[in-house]
């Protein structure tokens, strides 16, 4: 079965983007975070997103990889030049109601259930799966046991004051074990965390150990 992994950049405290949809600034990314975050798409052969998503990133990096952005800056970068080829060569399975499917550019178009659409995803052959979404959607899919294997967070050195947090949507009570984290000196976080099944020890441990807290400080 292929490993699904919710890929996603948040603040300190779990948002997503500003009220408006838009990154904060100064926005901590560069060279050395692009290249580390490249092994994991590289590990992957298709990035499912919602529409949104797709529209605000994937075209650009199109244009990236076409050369015809006007942003020189990414065009001298080896790592962004690098991000741009892996995505190009990557299925983009993305729900939506209104986009269709565009062979030319492997973009697959899915509507419905998003929880069975990844069910169906994770049983195909194939490489890692990346998931990249929104408060929305993430939810309904992070509350279903066993689906999500990793969140690879990337987390900024700021703090929103208004904003959707990843988290928002979630029902249930999540639990993980971390299997890899790497400081950037830009202040940026990157950290994996591998998802407990709630059967799991652990994850009792942890429900438990949050309930006698809650009791001891109410």
């Amino acid at each position: 079965m292929r490993k699904l992994i919710v890929l996603m950049q948040t603040t300190l405290d779990g948002r997503i983007s500003q009220a408006d949809g838009l990154f904060w600034q100064p926005f901590a990314w560069g060279e050395e975070e692009t290249a580390y975050v490249n092994e994991t798409y590289a590990r992957a052969d298709t990035w499912a997103m919602s529409r949104r998503l797709y529209e605000v990133v994937v075209p650009y990096w199109e244009q990236v990889a076409a050369g015809t952005t006007s942003d020189t800056e990414v065009l001298e970068s080896p790592a962004s030049l690098e991000f741009a080829r892996i995505v190009g060569s990557m299925r983009k399975l993305v729900l939506s109601h209104s986009l269709a499917d565009d062979p030319a550019t492997r973009r697959e178009v899915r509507s419905g259930d998003a929880v069975a659409h990844l069910q169906e995803l994770k049983q195909q052959d194939g490489a890692d799966v990346i998931a990249s979404f929104g408060p929305g959607t993430l939810g309904p899919l992070a509350d279903v046991p066993g689906l999500i294997d990793e969140y690879l967070l990337i987390i900024h050195p700021a703090v929103l004051a208004s904003g959707p947090r990843l988290f928002d949507h979630v029902t249930h009570d999540l639990a993980f074990t971390l299997a890899s984290a790497r400081i950037f000196d830009s202040g940026a976080a990157i950290m994996r965390y591998r998802a407990l099944d709630r059967a799991d020890p652990r994850h009792q441990a942890a429900r438990a150990t949050a309930r006698d807290q809650a009791l001891v400080h109410p």
